[in-house]
Formats: C-alpha cells, sequence, structure tokens
C-alpha cells in the first residue's frame, strides 16, 4: 500500500517507520525539520518538510497515488484540514484522524471523518482491562458505535471483507504476531489475529461471540 502519513511526533513517527519495515510505501510530512531527521537513515521512506495541509506538499508526496492518509498531528485544526482536503479533493480511499482534544470529537463526527482517539482509547482500553478479565477486548465508545480489538480465537472469520459486510463494521487495522497493518478488503483474517474495528453498538456482541474465545485468567 502507498500510504501517506501527516506528522512527525512521536505516533506518526512511530507509524510511518512501522509501516514501511513493513514493505509498504510510506510518505511522512511535517513542518518540522527536525523531527524528520530523527527518522534516522533506517528509515526507507519519503520525508517532505513543510506545511502538512498544503495541496504542493500533498501531491510531492503522492496523495493522488494513495491508497491511504493517516492524520495523526497533535494539532486537531490540522488533522481535520487535511482529512477533509484527502477526502473532498483527492478521494483518497483510506483516512483516518487523529483527535487530541476528545471535546472535539463532534467536529470529526459531523463532517465523516473516521477518527482515532489515543486519549480516550487509552482510558477505556486501562478500564476494560481492569473490569472484564475473561476475554481479551479492549473497546472505546461513542454513543452509537464501539471501536474494539478482538482476539480471533474461533469460527470461520474469512476475509476483512466478509466481516464487514455481515456485521457492518470497519476493520482499520490487524495484529499479527506482533505487528500492525493496515488490510485490504481482500485480507484473509487468520486464527491468532486481533482485529481493530468500528461497529455498531448492537452488532457488537454478534461479533464477539462469533469470533473471541474466553483467556484463562492466570493468563493476563
Amino acid at each position: 500500500m502507498y500510504i501517506i502519513v501527516i506528522g512527525c511526533g512521536r505516533l506518526g513517527s512511530n507509524l510511518a517507520t512501522e509501516l514501511s519495515n513493513l514493505g509498504h510505501n510510506v510518505c511522512i510530512i511535517d513542518r518540522d525539520g527536525d523531527r524528520l531527521n530523527n527518522l534516522g537513515s533506517g528509515f526507507n521512506g519519503q520525508r517532505i518538510k513543510g506545511i502538512e495541509f498544503d495541496s504542493d506538499n500533498l501531491e510531492n508526496g503522492g496523495i493522488r497515488q494513495a491508497d491511504a492518509l493517516l492524520a495523526v498531528t497533535s494539532d486537531d485544526n490540522i488533522n481535520i484540514t487535511v482529512a477533509l482536503v484527502a477526502k473532498e479533493i483527492y478521494h483518497v480511499p483510506k483516512i483516518i484522524a487523529r483527535v487530541n482534544d476528545p471535546n472535539r470529537e463532534y467536529i470529526y463526527q459531523k463532517l465523516n471523518l473516521e477518527t482515532i482517539s489515543p486519549v480516550q482509547l487509552g482510558v477505556e482500553i486501562l478500564i476494560s482491562q481492569l473490569t472484564a478479565r475473561s476475554l481479551n477486548i479492549v473497546s472505546a465508545q461513542d454513543k452509537e458505535y464501539d471501536i474494539i480489538e478482538l482476539f480471533i480465537g474461533k469460527g470461520k472469520p474469512g476475509s476483512v471483507r466478509g466481516i464487514e459486510e455481515k456485521y457492518s463494521c470497519i476493520i482499520s487495522g490487524i495484529i499479527r504476531c506482533g505487528h500492525v497493518f493496515l488490510p485490504k478488503k481482500e485480507e484473509q483474517v487468520e486464527y491468532g489475529d486481533k482485529i481493530i474495528c468500528t461497529i455498531p453498538k448492537k452488532n457488537k456482541e454478534k461479533l464477539v461471540q462469533s469470533f473471541s474465545r474466553e483467556i484463562p485468567i492466570w493468563n493476563q
């Protein structure tokens, strides 16, 4: 996949490095040259110094050919602007924006932008680990949807497309053998995988019952 990462902070730099190591073509854009330099010589992707939402920088970064764009700066205004440009002008197939201030998440929702909120997700993960140790599931919620990380331990998972269509969910990541990647629709989900997906609350229990298995407490 060709992936553009917007923002070279701690999250963006780790994402870019990991995705590059997994064999994806990666371009990372940030206005801070020192951050880009901190990626080191081992990073094989493209680096662009400049305003993150500038059309010339996005064009030079290959946005017209991009399969995905991850807007993960620490500034919500930048993330929203870049995500909208990628969505409305360049029609990038997969766009995920980082929400820094949970109080501003409603803005992303009104604009129909797919998001991840590290603050909220971290809180919910900790609570889940404290209160639901019998299943290897962690989740973050809003009013209508849950973002869950689900261990695939039983059933017949099939393809990403098949799961998404059956449960009306969006699978935004797969964790396999300790590595995270953005799956294509044809990707086959395997036993032992963890999937990260956004799913309507009414469908979550059905998904969990279909694919998850209990984990002994002493293994937690």
